[in-house]
């Protein structure tokens, strides 16, 4: 596999080198290697010849999509056409949209490719020739142009609806350009509707415009709201929605008015939301009756979550006292996660995480691992190649029922593949096996990154299986890497500072590299937060600016604060590495850490300068 990319010379292909599971893995990264040098009837024939040997296989997958796009490019339509059934890849649906154009099978061409000119997407370069046919054909009315751009702006993409707007005549623009600028900026353009309650808007323009200013600047939005509401082209129904928007706004940013605010809010404003987040606004205020009342006032869909649970025996404590909250407090007491244990501390009792090892079957697994999609995914393990084995792996136990998934989860953790292993325990719904799904893995690593920054192991890891779920080579979308997820710019200033080899972008598929520099990262965050380990780990995944916003002005009760973190994503981190912190303590046989010692009270003298 090595030899193909670069195209080095290979020796000939040895007979136990076909037999291996994964030799067509090679075979087709051959083909997609000279699909470009070779162009030719014979080079699609042989393509076309692999891919209906493997139909539907993982093996095909990454070939067929390159394969189309080659033929495309060629206009080859008499070869692209009959096999470009079931496309998902935008280009491509382009690409078959202009194949029959090009070939005169319009017949529902022009519904198919309004279609896809329709969708509030930037459109591929693929379908420029279909849409223009679309246009000489009379079908592009000024009114489908204007509905093109309102999809953009229901969909809040502004840049896109200003593209699109370029096709709308001009004596349509007016109010969507209004609608576009309420969205970029609108701070500006509320107080100009607000001064002058005589100036036109559209409803869903307002709104979106207000709703914008209400997350980006709340205290503006809430100045604003009373002069906005005196217009006399709001009804009762677009009022609600504006103080609806305010109330949520004033939740976020955690201002002083939000409990009257969402106090204010009449019964059909009431959505999952508000009824969280009006409740959270009320704990950070330290209201503990209205909290209570509007926690009584939930649905049992959210009342019965153990978050709202927990809550509610937090404000029956602080307002009829502990004794009455200890029965709710027990409830939750014996749960496996963040509120159980928060809940136990309450009550000063052990943490329970009631753990039942699954059966290890070997018999089982061992036939397991016979299958060709088995082998294949273990084979491409071995190789370096976890998307593809990831694939063959999906396929494989698709159809499997839960006990068999779970003698799968446990073949993945003899492989060492622990991503999968937890993966694969979390599909078959088994959650009772901590120590199977929390494995210790790259242990010197991470003896090493805690010596050298005093950040415990089990802190460690527990970060690391939140970040990456143990796999070195991850990358998200915004290119954080490997099992620390750090971007390459904050990996090259942790480094400097701890005196470290600055590292290169794919050095963080290293573990002896990103383990010590993530950890040092941690440690970095605690020393700024005062070891506020809520703190840290909100900055960790947030980063410190979002943290800076979110620091209290007086002393607050840390489970509050996390409550009230306004990133959904951000909570459920904080919360998440808590409950891991938790279990690897527990499957080394140690005595836990008590999240009431964790989470001391956020100090506003944490706030950084």
């Amino acid at each position: 596999m090595r030899r193909v990319q670069p195209n080095l010379p290979e020796p000939p292909d040895s007979s136990a080198l076909k037999d291996y599971p994964i030799y067509d893995y090679l075979v087709a990264a051959r083909l997609r290697r000279d699909l470009a040098a070779s162009l030719n009837d014979e080079a699609d024939s042989t393509i076309d010849g692999f891919l209906r040997a493997y139909t539907g296989q993982p093996v095909a997958h990454a070939l067929r999509h390159q394969w189309l796009a080659s033929l495309a490019e060629r206009r080859r339509w008499d070869w692209f056409l009959p096999r470009s059934a079931g496309l998902t890849d935008p280009p491509l649906i382009c690409d078959r949209l202009a194949g029959r154009l090009a070939t005169g099978d319009t017949d529902g061409l022009a519904a198919d490719a309004l279609t896809r000119w329709s969708t509030p997407q930037r459109p591929p370069q693929e379908c420029t020739g279909v849409f223009a046919w679309l246009r000489t054909q009379g079908l592009l009315t000024p009114a489908l142009e204007e509905a093109r751009v309102r999809a953009a702006l229901l969909a809040d993409n502004a840049p896109l609806a200003r593209d699109f707007l370029a096709d709308v005549p001009a004596q349509r623009r007016a109010p969507l350009l209004q609608w576009i600028r309420l969205l970029e900026a609108p701070k500006e353009n509320i107080e100009q509707l607000a001064a002058a309650p005589g100036l036109p808007v559209e409803p869903e323009a307002l709104m979106a415009g207000f709703t914008r200013l209400a997350h980006t600047d709340a205290a503006a939005a809430s100045d604003l709201l009373p002069p906005l509401l005196a217009r006399p082209d709001l009804g009762p129904l677009l009022q609600g929605r504006l103080r609806r928007a305010a109330a949520l706004g004033a939740a976020y940013a955690r201002q002083p008015g939000a409990v009257a605010a969402f106090s204010q809010l009449s019964g059909d404003s009431l959505d999952t939301p508000v009824e969280e987040w009006r409740v959270r606004a009320a704990l950070w205020a330290g209201d503990y009756d209205k909290a209570l009342e509007w926690i009584e006032q939930m649905p049992a869909s959210l009342a019965t979550q153990p978050r709202w649970r927990y809550w509610r025996a937090r404000a029956v404590a602080a307002t009829r006292g502990p004794e009455d909250a200890a029965a709710l407090f027990a409830e939750i007491a014996g749960m496996r996660d963040y509120y159980g244990y928060l809940a136990a501390d309450r009550l000063h009792r052990s943490y329970d995480l009631n753990i039942q090892p699954s059966a290890d079957d070997e018999a089982v697994q061992a036939s397991l691992a016979m299958e060709p999609g088995m082998m294949r995914a273990h084979a491409l393990i071995d190789c370096g190649m976890p998307d593809e084995a990831g694939a063959e792996w999906s396929a494989a136990i698709a159809t499997a029922q839960p006990a068999l998934k779970v003698q799968a989860a446990h073949l993945a953790s003899r492989w060492g593949w622990y991503a999968q292993t937890i993966a694969t325990l979390a599909q078959a719904n088994e959650w009772a096996d901590v120590p199977l799904r929390y494995p210790r893995p790259y242990r010197s690593e991470i003896e090493h990154a805690s010596k050298l920054t005093r950040v415990p192991a089990d802190w460690i890891l527990a970060v690391m299986r939140q970040e990456s779920l143990f796999r070195k080579d991850a990358v998200s979308r915004a290119d954080a890497r490997g099992l620390m997820q750090m971007l390459p710019a904050t990996a090259a200033l942790v480094a400097m500072r701890w005196h470290l080899p600055a590292p290169h972008r794919d050095d963080l598929f290293d573990p002896a590299i990103a383990v010590p520099l993530g950890a040092a990262y941690v440690r970095e965050l605690l020393d700024r937060y005062g070891d506020q380990l809520s703190l840290g780990l909100a900055a960790y995944n947030a980063g410190p600016a979002a943290v800076a916003r979110w620091m209290p002005r007086q002393s607050l009760e840390a489970d509050i604060w996390i409550e009230n973190i306004p990133y959904g994503e951000t909570r459920s981190y904080v919360e998440h590495v808590l409950e891991h912190i938790v279990a690897f303590a527990v499957v080394r046989d140690a005595v836990p850490p008590r999240l009431a010692a964790l989470l001391p009270p956020i100090s506003p003298f944490a706030r950084p300068d």
